[in-house]
């Protein structure tokens, strides 16, 4: 799967001075994708050791699962699909309330359309890595793969959340809209 291509992305952040409580959404989307953010961290965490011999299959799940709230080692094996229903949860928010919002403003409409679009691709991500970390356990030598997928997940999720950021703070701030 390509990269994101952020060459490609629409650009219109920086036109429209907001006030300070108009800035307050975007600051909110900025803690709950730094929570995300923090979970990547710990995804990868658990993949180096996988491949250092340190860890297992199961702690690379868990760092799957991780992008959800906190989960003990125990409750890891039973909610793999949690953390696609979280992300999917997020982005449902965006793509059926915010992104169609903001898309009523023309300026910021291509913007929208491109966020839904992203988001298709991040899933893509997410599902990748997860099938390597089942993978894993009866195969190996996939780790590599593994290790690949989860750096590639994690490029393309950071770079998604600073182009939103930076992107959906005036629209939201402009139409009233949190998250």
């Amino acid at each position: 799967m390509p990269p994101i291509d952020d060459a490609t992305r629409p650009r219109v952040a920086g036109s429209v001075e907001l006030e300070p409580r108009q800035r307050a959404a975007g600051a909110h989307l900025r803690m709950v994708h730094d929570h995300f953010r923090h979970q990547l961290e710990t995804l990868t965490r658990a993949v180096e050791d996988l491949q250092e011999g340190a860890g297992g299959v199961e702690a690379v799940r868990a760092g799957v699962h991780e992008l959800a709230p906190s989960l003990t080692a125990q409750q890891v094996a039973g909610l793999c699909g949690q953390v696609c229903r979280f992300l999917t949860m997020h982005h449902s928010i965006e793509d059926q309330n915010l992104f169609p919002a903001v898309a009523t403003m023309d300026r910021y409409a291509p913007v929208a359309a491109r966020l839904a679009e992203e988001h298709l691709v991040v899933h893509a991500h997410l599902e990748r890595v997860d099938d390597l970390a089942v993978a894993v356990r009866a195969d190996p030598g996939r780790v590599p793969e593994l290790v690949v997928a989860v750096a590639e997940l994690r490029a393309d999720l950071e770079s998604h959340f600073a182009y939103e950021e930076t992107e959906m703070t005036e629209p939201l701030g402009l139409l009233g809209l949190g998250i």
